[in-house]
Order: C-alpha cells, then structure tokens, then sequence
C-alpha cells in the first residue's frame, strides 16, 4: 500500500472556481489497483454511516456502513385513536437539549427553541404527552410497581410536633398540614416522585437524592415563577409564586430533574445511563407552611404524565380561536424562511393543532371526561380561518387545501406537519358525533391533497422538507434522514386506514428504498 492524493471536483473549479466547487485533497492509500478513501471524508461528503460491532455469530470485528442514520417503523396493526400514537413512544420529549426542564406547576416541557429563557411550546408538550401516552398502552405493567408512602389509608408514622393530619375542604379528603418543616425518609430505587401539593404560606419541598459514588444531591422546588433558576447557589424549579392555596399534582422524574440541573450548571454528564441506573431517592421534605397528601414513588407514571399533557391543553386552549398560541415570534429576522415575513407571537400551527387534539381524543377514551372532547371539538376552529388571517388553513395552486404547521406568507407546505393535522382530524371524527360531518370534509380534503402533492416532494433519492422552492423560489430544503423516515412513518400508517389510497404505500416503499442507496433511474 502506497500514498496517494485524492482531489476532489478539480475539473469542477476551472469553471467556477475552487472554493466554490470545494476542492479538497484527501490522503489516500492505493495497492495500484484500488484507491482507498478514509471513512471520515464518506461520512461527512456523502452523509454516510459507520460504526464498528461484533459480530454476533463470528465474534469478529466489521465496520457497518449504512445509507441512512434514521429508522423505519412499520406499522404491525391498523392504527387506532386510542392506541399508541406512531413509535412516539421511543421518544424522550424531555431529555431533548431544547427543553429547559419539565415545569413544576403544570408537568409539562419547557421548550428553549426560539427563546433561551423558555416557554410553553404547544408542539411540543403535544408530542411529550403522545409519547408518555404510548408508553402508557405499551407498559402498564410498569405503572403497578409504586411504594406508596401516605394515601389516606395506608398512612406514614408522623412524629413531627409541627406536622398533623386534618381534613381538607377543597378535596374533601384527609391530608397533611406542615408548618416549617417535615421530613419523609424513602430509600427507594423508584425514581417518580408523586404527590399533591397546596402552598398554604412559603412552602418548598426538597427531594434528597443519593448516586453510587455516594454523593447526596438535593433537587429544590420554590413558590418562584421562574422555570428554572439559580438562587442563593442553588438550582430551583419554580411551581409559581402565586398562593391562591390551589393543589398542584407534583409528579417528578427526579432523574430527569437532576440531569437538568446539570445541564443548567453546565456539568457534563459523562453516561446518563449509568447516572439514571445509580440514583437512588433517599428522602422527600417539606418546609414552611403547606398540606400534602398522596405521596408515592414509582417506576413509570406514563398515563399521570400524560394527562398533565392532556390538562395543559384544557386549561390554555383560547376561548374564541379554539386554538393554541405559540408565545414566540417565528422566522425572526427571516431567518429561517429568507422569502417570507416574521410571525409575530400567538400563531396558531396545524401540526400543534393536529397533535394536541389526538392528545386529546386519547384523554377523552382513556378518562370519559367530556372535558376533553369539547376542547378537542373546539380545536377544529382554526382549520377552517386561512392561514393569512391567523389560521392555518392554505390552498395550492388555487385548487388543493392544506393545513400549515407553520402560516407563513407566502404558504410553505410542510409535509410532515399536515400529515400529523390529518392524523389529529382523523382521531377526532373517529369519536365525534357533534362535528363529525365537518371533521370528515376536513380530512377528506386533506387526502386528496396528499394523494396529489405527494409527487412534488420526490427528489429521486430522498424528498423535500417543503415547497418553498416553489412558493418564494428559494433554494430547495431537502429532508434530513430523519424527516425523511418520518415522512415514510406517516404514510405507512395512512395506509393501513385508507386502503383506497394504494400512493401511500407504494410512494412510502420508493422512499424507503432511497435510505439504502436506490435512486430513480436515469434518461
């Protein structure tokens, strides 16, 4: 083997120029036969895969090298409103690095994307509470393993002068009262901290942690409005400042709260793994003046995190729109979109809209609260106002009508997010009767979009985010892989409940055989 020089797109550069056509010169090795590259320029010029693993059967080393980095789920039933909801449940909403935390008031995310200090994201607590929801279909044996510590009947030993247990009126229930402070010890491997919580005066609670190397980690919770913050040299999640002596439903993966402490501290965390796996729960405190009750740790609380999800939409959904506001200014500065003008905050997203009334349809089935079917109900509003006028309906070429996840001006026609909008109408009309006629037309509108468009996202070896290229006449945005396989996902799914629609499965197949090198042939 000798030493060789690799040049790239050097016929290229004497008509454009080298740093326009990128030259490169890569060292390679040649036997005078075959020419060697390194992986690591395949890798990043091709967008390839590899990583080295062990043979099962032979025990040797090999070096696997794919096309794409993402995955395909194919659909082993028809899909269902009130069964899990795609594979979100392989999603980990709140160990995204763009989430702040899970908020201590509400039990929901706190999205970073467009605004460092955090806020609620619609989408994303949509997609939080679809993933604990699938989890919770999949795993419920997970939800019987729970130590329960105080729940009315099987009652904790207080000896404490400064605690007593008292009959509470709001929710005609006995609970415990604590004035200044109140210390449960726990040792437990479960790592979901449960209980209901009034801030009568002041009151704080503390969850004492302990990790293999025998470090004791305290997590801190404040009556701040801060989601997270540091105060006196502490990391703090806020519940909210505000005393009107309401109960709050505390559920806590205190794993989770303790790798965003890290996060906000800027530790790093060497294997998360390891770390979730050492933590134990050694004891839960209560200071100042406040009453709890339902205390318990657990395995998994997937269905009570869900429902926090699910409780968010209820209790934020806009009286008039039906919808769900994102608190941020989108595309500032036109960064995002260069050929279309800022939205400022309160727009409304089909893709949110879709997703939180599947979140929604699914409470309703799971709950019988009729609550949440009116709020899903009233969340169709939107579907029917234009995207310029601050809903989210658009139409191509004057003929096709689209639902935007995002209602920029011009329209940009983001695949994925309408067909989440239809995935979230289609769960509504399967359980509606009041708006059930409006709920179809709805979604049989947007089918016969899809079946027409679907070809415009075609590249011949992956497909497009989005039509801008059409629409502002910018350059095209290719899908990264992993938008590609959710485009894939999603038409797998449409095709086990619309039969008659035989594009979806056969244009999911093309697209799928582009993830391992296929292309569309050539002239």
């Amino acid at each position: 083997m000798s030493d060789i020089t690799c040049v790239l797109n050097r016929e290229v550069a004497r008509n454009i120029g080298a740093k326009q056509a990128g030259v490169q010169k890569i060292p390679c090795k040649s036997d005078d036969t075959e020419v060697w590259l390194p992986f690591s320029f395949i890798k990043h010029q091709y967008e390839a895969r590899g990583e080295r693993v062990t043979n099962k059967v032979s025990k040797t080393q090999e070096f696997e090298i794919s096309h794409s980095y993402s995955k395909v789920y194919t659909p082993t039933e028809k899909y269902r409103p009130g069964g899990e909801f795609m594979h979100f449940r392989t999603f980990n909403v709140e160990a995204r690095s763009r989430v702040l935390c899970v908020s201590a008031r509400d039990g929901v995310p706190v999205s970073t994307q467009w605004d460092l200090r955090g806020y609620y994201y619609p989408t994303q607590i949509a997609q939080y509470a679809l993933s604990h929801f699938s989890s919770h279909v999949s795993n419920k044996n997970l939800a019987e393993e729970k130590t329960v510590i105080e729940d009315g009947n099987r009652r904790v030993d207080i000896d404490n002068p400064d605690a007593k247990r008292i009959l509470d009126e709001e929710s005609d229930s006995m609970v415990i009262e604590f004035k200044n402070t109140l210390t449960l010890p726990v040792s437990s491997t479960h790592v979901v901290v449960n209980f209901d919580f009034k801030n009568l005066n002041g009151a704080t609670f503390k969850i004492f942690l302990q990790t293999d190397s025998s470090n004791e980690i305290i997590l801190h919770y404040h009556p701040i409005d801060d989601f997270l913050v540091r105060r006196h040299g502490e990391v703090v999640f806020g519940f909210g400042s505000s005393e009107d002596e309401d109960w709050i439903r505390v559920t806590r993966d205190v794993t989770n709260d303790l790798e965003k402490t890290l996060s906000f501290l800027k530790t790093p965390i060497v294997n998360s793994k390891k770390l979730r796996s050492s933590v134990r729960v050694k004891k839960i405190q209560f200071s100042g003046h406040g009453r709890v009750a339902n205390i318990s740790l657990s395995a998994a609380e997937h269905k009570r995190m869900f429902l926090h999800g699910a409780e968010w939409f209820v209790e934020n959904q806009d009286p008039v729109t039906g919808g769900w506001p994102t608190p941020v200014t989108f595309n500032k500065e036109q960064k995002k979109y260069p050929g279309a003008k800022e939205i400022h905050s309160g727009w409304y997203g089909a893709m949110c809209q879709g997703q939180a009334i599947s979140v929604l349809v699914r409470a309703y089935l799971e709950t019988k609260d009729d609550r949440f079917l009116t709020a899903a109900e009233d969340g169709v509003k939107v579907f029917n106002i234009s995207s310029r006028d601050g809903g989210v309906r658009a139409v191509f070429m004057d003929k096709f009508e689209w639902y935007e996840e995002y209602p920029t001006n011009p329209s940009t026609f983001i695949l994925n997010g309408f067909m989440y909008s239809l995935l979230g109408l289609y769960d509504l009309k399967s359980v509606s009767v009041k708006l059930k006629a409006e709920v179809q037309r709805l979604y049989h509108s947007g089918l016969r979009s899809l079946e027409a468009m679907l070809p415009l996202y075609d590249t011949g070896a992956g497909t497009f985010y989005d039509l801008r290229h059409f629409t502002m006449k910018s350059a095209p945005k290719g899908a990264r892989w992993d938008y590609h396989s959710t485009h894939i996902n999603q038409l797998l799914l449409f095709a086990t409940i619309e039969k008659d629609y035989k594009i979806f499965r056969d244009t999911a197949e093309r697209w799928r055989g582009y993830m391992t090198g296929q292309r569309s042939s050539h002239n």
